[in-house]
């Protein structure tokens, strides 16, 4: 069982569930712009609609509240409360003071996502994140959200998943904006977006009392096959690596490090001396700021063992191997234990799960009810490794992903990893098995 202070939480996106895409002066994001290129959607879907959830904001909450969570992570759409001026939309900066003020009403506490992928796309027009000015914008746009939301939000995340930003959009480009960046530009987008967590982290401290800060970056845990002393640190050590020739874009430490421990490492520098970009002191004083928590959305992991020569080895899963509705998310509960502890070990900062959740063959059946077993498996996994992690380091709390079905970025509205199923012909919203199963353990405070 968790502490009695756990957050016991559920998580959203903006983009991925509010629809309403052009009401209230909401201004255009590269995921809009994304979505109307042919191909780039798996299903031709778009965010038009989707939960509807700017509308049915009140439905959901009480979602929230009959679930029992004490805790609501949900981003902010940049392009809501900042217009095509440049200037503070009040329709759009109403919207959240409303959810919040919903929230609240029911004790729940709003925990804001400042970035969730939906750049303004009139700022990608002007270079994205290799404008040397999109920190100066994004500093901007946390004034006025802080200000719009004092007194109701003081739990902040400024980047959700920057490998993905970056990775899985300039360079796998399967996610929004789609535009391939070269080795050099990569590494300045990095930089860039490191100085954007920064300036807001400055901005939070100066106009929120008490607040909470933190920055979510996602992994895929090295999971040793036994324990082992030798095994568990070369795991430790590859999960921290850094190689330039596979995914750099993708990994830990390149986020990480300089946030928690003042500096790229050393590897980073090693390995790209031609394509550096302007690093300053005072770059690396700003984005080390001291945050509060770590967050990491954790959903799967990799296997490792070693040869004979004691050299780590990565296993391939076998046939047939258990893994959720989308090809990247293999059922590996022991990566909630190995990605906490290996996180705590290097940085030193209490761990929150942000996202942890199962995308699943989800639809309703004759007695007008959604039957999920599998994800109540995958739940009670997950969160019996989580306990055990938690009884050696600092485990402050988790975010299942997501409350309800959604917009699956390039996956468009076919896979669901919601606790509620929505019908988005209707808009209907059905809580399944698994919703109810999570709510027995935020009441008994954890599994067993």
């Amino acid at each position: 069982m968790f502490q009695k202070d756990f957050i016991f939480g559920a998580a959203t996106a903006a983009y991925q569930i509010e629809g309403s895409i052009n009401k209230d002066n909401r201004v255009k994001s590269i995921w809009d712009t994304f979505t109307e290129k042919e191909g780039t959607i798996m299903d031709g879907s778009d965010g038009s609609i989707v939960c509807d959830s700017y509308i049915k904001y009140k439905d959901d909450v009480k979602l929230l509240h009959e679930l029992g969570v004490n805790s609501y992570r949900f981003s902010i759409a940049w392009g809501r409360v900042i217009d095509c001026n440049n200037e503070p939309n009040p329709l759009g900066i109403k919207y959240y003071q409303d959810l919040c003020k919903e929230l609240l009403k029911y004790n729940i506490k709003p925990y804001v996502t400042l970035y969730h992928w939906d750049l303004p796309q009139r700022l990608m027009d002007k270079g994205g994140f290799l404008n040397d000015e999109i920190s100066d914008y994004f500093m901007y746009y946390t004034e006025i959200v802080t200000q719009a939301l004092d007194g109701l939000v003081s739990d902040y995340i400024t980047i959700n998943e920057p490998q993905c930003i970056i990775f899985m959009g300039h360079d796998a480009c399967l996610f929004a904006p789609g535009i391939k960046y070269n080795d050099k530009e990569i590494l300045h987008a990095i930089h860039n977006l490191l100085k954007c967590h920064g300036k807001a982290v400055k901005i939070i401290r100066k106009n929120v009392k008490n607040s909470t800060i933190g920055f979510a970056p996602c992994s895929r845990p090295l999971v040793p096959v036994h324990d082992d002393p030798i095994l568990y640190q070369k795991c430790y050590l590859k999960y921290f690596s850094l190689d330039r020739s596979f995914e750099y874009a993708n990994s830990v430490a390149i986020y990480s490090d300089p946030i928690f421990l003042g500096d790229y490492p050393k590897e980073y520098y090693l390995q790209f001396k031609d394509c550096l970009p302007n690093i300053t002191k005072e770059d690396l004083e700003l984005i080390s700021q001291p945050i509060d928590y770590i967050y990491q959305n954790i959903y799967t992991g990799n296997y490792y063992s070693l040869d004979k020569d004691n050299n780590l080895v990565k296993n391939d899963f076998d046939f047939g191997y258990p893994e959720g509705n989308i090809d990247w998310l293999q059922i590996m509960p022991k990566a909630l234990y190995y990605g906490p502890k290996y996180l705590y070990e290097r940085y030193k900062k209490p761990i929150i799960i942000s996202e942890n959740g199962l995308c699943n063959v989800d639809f309703v059946s004759l007695d007008g009810k959604v039957h999920d077993p599998q994800r109540i498996d995958y739940i009670h996994r997950y969160m019996l490794e989580l306990d055990k992690v938690s009884k050696e380091i600092p485990v402050k709390g988790y975010f299942y992903w997501s409350l309800m079905d959604n917009f699956e970025w390039n996956c468009g509205l076919k896979k669901r990893f919601g606790l509620v199923y929505v019908d988005y012909k209707t808009g209907n919203r059905i809580p399944k098995d698994s919703y109810y199963y999570y709510k027995d353990v935020i009441k008994r405070g954890g599994v067993e």
